[in-house]
């Protein structure tokens, strides 16, 4: 499987998430949160067949991320990849399942590197993954339900090639939109989602370890805009001195389509 090693997110939002990768020669999924015949058309319109992608990986168990795996793996026999929390609430899979750590390291037969490493989310298992090209040393980072980023989940990523990195909400609209309260609460509690202020926090120490790539995924389609999003992430970089297009470049994940993603 020849060309380069690319990122393409699929779904993003609260209502599914996929996301293709192209590491090592080797296609792999990142989650597969939506029907099998939309994730099958979605492939099919980025010229990859199901039958072409080599693993699943899942960050974990809500539904968003989870939702197409049974009805896929049947049809594909594709490998799953997932904590044991993760594993644990999925039924009938006829293919190959393997129960990763949350700190794993997994070497893919004459494919990629893919790191695993915890996020504070709310449910036991959640993790976020590091796709490394182990010929090239280029390297692909997905980090979405991060409930917050600690010092570990920075040196994780840190110099990646590209990072589709969340930016789930906007606080203003998440306050005064129409959420009961504990929703709200889980949401920016710390172990939920992160917001577009934070997004852009983080991205700005990314930047500094050297990672120029970025796109901004699991915007929520009640309390954030890509407009929003795209808007608070450039100004607060343009505030401390950082130009677009110079010392980084930032798209936006749609939510029901696949998105313009990165060629490394």
């Amino acid at each position: 499987m020849t060309g380069p090693d690319r990122i393409i997110p699929l779904y993003s939002s609260s209502s599914g998430n996929a996301t293709l990768i192209k590491s090592h020669g080797m296609y792999i999924i990142i989650d597969c949160g939506v029907s099998c015949k939309m994730m099958t058309k979605a492939l099919v319109s980025c010229g990859v067949y199901p039958e072409d992608v080599s693993a699943i990986f899942l960050t974990h168990r809500h539904t968003d991320h989870i939702n197409g795996v049974p009805v896929f793996s049947r049809k594909y026999h594709t490998p799953i990849y997932g904590t044991r929390a993760t594993l644990a609430v999925l039924d009938n899979l006829s293919s190959t399942v393997t129960e990763i750590e949350e700190n794993d390291i997994i070497t893919l037969k004459d494919g990629p590197e893919v790191r695993a490493f915890p996020t504070p989310h709310d449910v036991p298992g959640s993790v976020c993954y590091r796709v490394i090209n182990r010929d090239t040393g280029s390297s692909i980072a997905v980090m979405t339900d991060l409930g917050r980023v600690n010092d570990g989940m920075k040196g994780f990523a840190s110099a990646s090639d590209v990072i589709l990195l969340e930016s789930n909400y906007d606080p203003y609209m998440l306050e005064h939109g129409e959420y009961p309260w504990p929703l709200k609460k889980r949401i920016s509690g710390g172990h939920g989602h992160i917001s577009n202020p934070e997004s852009a926090e983080v991205a700005e120490y990314f930047i500094s370890q050297g990672t120029k790539r970025f796109i901004l995924g699991h915007l929520s389609p009640h309390n954030n805009t890509p407009d929003v999003a795209r808007t608070t992430f450039t100004s607060y970089l343009t505030d401390r001195g950082l130009v677009e297009n110079i010392d980084y470049e930032v798209k936006i994940a749609k939510k029901d389509i696949p998105s313009e993603g990165y060629v490394l």
